[in-house]
């Protein structure tokens, strides 16, 4: 049976294999409700995202260390708007976690407590784990739950899902001053709501005056926060109303998109990208069990050349040539370089690897496959007993307990691997969140 007839049976459930059917077919999304069928939380998130936004434009043009305050506001009222407006739908295991991990992350980014990570990396790891929490949040992950598709998810949360709904953002403000054509028109009082939340506001302004005055304390954090927000009109705030503008549409276009598109939507599109991942075997598999064949030469001849200097890491032995600083960094870098490499390659060829029927070629994929993960499992045991070594001889520093943490990640990868490869097992999402909950306590260290 050739290979494009059993791409077409993956791809088309039950349906008769035909050699002339196309590679794969694109499943079309479903359509969704009209632009100005819109829910009272849809309204009041698509006007709330603007002061949000704000906070994180104070924060972004500002220098200034009291300004991180900024960022955390941002934050807080990001996780109250996603937890109101997903209220009702179903929580996952993920969005608790990941919304954990993103307080986490951002107590760190505003009161750096931890000294592995500095701020900049705490202020990365905020917005990496926001995007997923929102997706898992808002049950819109390709999978469900955290899968193998991990990766796909992130560039749903940061491209798909953002710039395919930028304009909803305007819409759904549009939508609330809508009226049908047709059928009995509903009364909407715009003025008296518009009266009503100025009266509050300005209660609301007599009433935290009153508590300034009643309590020294409270009145010092309104001044901080007050500081945080003030407005100045100059070229800067010129600036931070255009990133205002275009943060309140992109953040609006993930959590409106997620609200609005169904789980049809984003298994349509995670089945067409597995579509064409499938498609993608067209290498012949004796080609990736020859190239392997050279990589685990070239890592024997390595071995060999290299063995005194590698096993000395294995009896926890000194060379006599090296301090233990040079002996730690010397070639770790390249040995989780290597690992990245490996990686990549045993993707490809699960990935590409084209035999038909042939189940002795696949079965020396999968062995091979398995060699050259079980050469990183060795390249990362070595680089984890030199950088032991070191942390024996000269205690822990931030950078070190960076890189250990790097190369655990490395080695619990490569046991996922051999364990998902030969049991079939879902090992992905252990290890992703696993690795996250880690990278998170780390920023408190």
């Amino acid at each position: 049976m050739d290979n494009t007839a059993d791409i077409n049976q993956y791809i088309i459930m039950d349906a008769p294999i035909q050699s002339e059917a196309p590679i794969f077919e694109k499943k079309q999304e479903p359509a969704g409700p009209k632009w100005h069928e819109t829910s009272i939380m849809e309204k009041i998130a698509a006007i709330v995202i603007w002061p949000i936004s704000f906070c994180y434009s104070n924060f972004v043009f500002s220098s200034s260390p009291e300004w991180k305050i900024s960022f955390g506001i941002f934050v807080m009222c990001l996780v109250v708007l996603t937890e109101a407006l997903y209220f009702k739908r179903k929580r996952s295991a993920e969005s608790w976690i990941f919304m954990v991990l993103t307080l986490v992350s951002t107590v760190s980014t505003v009161f750096p407590i931890g000294s592995v990570w500095d701020e900049g990396y705490s202020l990365l790891f905020t917005h990496l784990f926001a995007a997923y929490w929102i997706l898992s949040r808002s049950d819109r992950l390709a999978e469900g739950e955290t899968s193998h598709m991990f990766l796909w998810d992130g560039i749903t949360a940061f491209f798909v899902m953002t710039f395919k709904n930028f304009h909803l953002n305007v819409r759904t403000i549009v939508s609330i001053f809508y009226r049908e054509k047709t059928g009995e028109r509903k009364k909407r009082n715009v003025w008296g709501a518009i009266a009503g939340i100025a009266i509050g506001l300005i209660l609301l302004a007599v009433a935290v005056s009153r508590l300034k005055s009643a309590d020294d304390n409270f009145a010092n954090l309104m001044e901080t926060v007050a500081d945080a927000l003030r407005i100045d009109i100059d070229g800067i705030f010129v600036l931070k109303c255009f990133m205002t503008t275009f943060l309140s549409m992109y953040l609006f276009g993930l959590l409106g998109g997620c609200y609005r598109e169904t789980r049809a939507h984003v298994e349509g599109r995670s089945d067409n990208i597995k579509h064409v991942i499938e498609a993608l075997r067209k290498i012949p598999g004796v080609v990736w069990v020859v190239l392997i064949g050279l990589f685990t030469v070239y890592y024997l001849i390595f071995f060999g050349l290299q063995g005194s200097y590698l096993f000395d890491a294995f009896r926890m032995h000194l060379p006599t040539q090296f301090t233990f600083s040079e002996y730690a960094r010397k070639g770790f870098g390249d040995m989780c370089g290597v690992m990245a490499v490996n990686f990549i390659v045993t993707w490809l060829t699960i990935r590409t690897s084209q035999y038909g029927d042939n189940e002795g070629i696949k079965k020396a994929v999968k062995i091979a496959s398995a060699c050259l993960t079980v050469e990183s499992i060795f390249f990362a045991v070595i680089a984890g007993l030199k950088l032991l070594m070191y942390i024996n001889a000269y205690g822990y520093t931030p950078l070190r307990l960076q890189s250990a943490w790097l190369v655990v990640v490395l080695f619990a990868a490569c046991i996922c691997v051999l364990v998902n490869m030969f049991s079939g097992k879902k090992t992905a999402r252990a290890w992703f969140i696993g690795s996250s909950i880690t990278l998170a306590a780390l920023c408190l260290v």
